[in-house]
């Protein structure tokens, strides 16, 4: 027999419903797209070399994101961070006569779950892979331990404070949870009190260390800095003089890079283009939470589809103006 407390979680888990959409997903159909984009992936991607079960379940995001733009007829997509969704951008740019730009710092991953499969060659023909890192160390270390800042990618903090929990999900592992709640130094926490203060971002090194390679900042400002010494370093700065702006820009890059790329691209995505995120809810992931709040502050973007079937999430914003 189960003890006592175990028992009562396990009696907690089985007794409970399906999971309730959040605020914002329940604004959009996503549970038929989502649908729609699953059928795809079985008929399209299943040859793919699907490195675990999560991975797999998380991809129907990258079939709906490339459906919305085939359905709005946007050609010039960047990938900021490639993997299993770069073989689906490949079909898309084959089907749509569209450019694909996605960079890396490291492709190795990206060439396995194609090798083998006809998406190995699609990816070859039709996607521009670029081997680097999309920012500098300093840019890196800048942000998260310069000045505290008040603004962010436009917007007032104090704006897009308010917007924060609404990416703050319990579909995430425990372990996870426990994790930040010794970070928060206590189990009531919230996403926007432990970023924020009233007027400012406050992120605190142990939780830059959680979401950090092997569980210390240091190791990513290291990561960087070898990018810079090989010539790798700064990618979208280059992209940028090349390329002045993207349709859709798709952010899926570092836990801590992806928030400095907003940022620095917000700006080159033209009017009427997309900027689409992967891994928005907090805190199985730290990626994109703070970028999806200022969108959701900032009157310039408006959220077009929001999804939380899968606990990574994806969110699909258009540029007003």
């Amino acid at each position: 027999m189960l003890p006592q407390g175990l028992r009562q979680f396990y009696q907690r888990v089985t007794s409970s419903g399906p999971r309730p959409q959040s605020a914002l997903a329940a604004k959009f159909d996503s549970v038929a797209v989502m649908e729609k984009a699953r059928v795809a992936q079985k008929a399209l991607f299943d040859d793919l070399n699907y490195p675990n079960k999560k991975q797999y379940l998380a991809f129907p995001s990258y079939t709906c994101m490339s459906s919305f733009a085939e359905q709005r007829g946007l050609k010039r997509i960047l990938e900021i961070g490639s993997g299993l969704s770069t073989a689906v951008w490949a079909r898309f740019a084959q089907q749509n006569d569209a450019s694909i730009c996605s960079i890396d710092g490291n492709l190795t991953r990206t060439r396995m779950f194609i090798r083998g499969t006809p998406h190995e060659a699609m990816v070859s023909k039709h996607v521009e892979l670029i081997e680097g890192v999309s920012i500098h160390s300093d840019e890196f270390i800048d942000f998260y331990t310069g000045e505290s800042q008040t603004s962010y990618g436009g917007v007032q903090v104090a704006a897009l404070r308010d917007q924060i929990n609404v990416f703050q999900s319990q579909n995430c592992s425990i372990k996870r949870r426990h994790k930040v709640s010794r970070v928060a130094g206590h189990r009531g926490w919230s996403a926007r009190d432990l970023m924020t203060d009233e007027s400012s971002l406050s992120l605190p090194r142990r939780l830059l260390d959680l979401f950090s390679s092997n569980g210390n900042f240091d190791n990513e400002i290291a990561f960087l800095r070898d990018a810079e010494s090989r010539g790798v370093a700064g990618v979208i700065a280059d992209l940028s003089k090349k390329e002045s702006s993207w349709d859709l820009i798709f952010f899926d890059s570092g836990e801590l890079a992806s928030m400095i790329e907003w940022t620095k691209l917000k700006g080159n995505i033209a009017v009427g283009g997309f900027a689409a995120f992967h891994d928005i809810y907090f805190p199985k992931s730290m990626k994109n939470i703070i970028p999806c709040a200022a969108i959701m502050a900032d009157p310039d973007w408006e959220v077009v589809f929001c999804d939380d079937s899968t606990k990574q999430g994806i969110l699909i914003a258009e540029r007003l103006r």
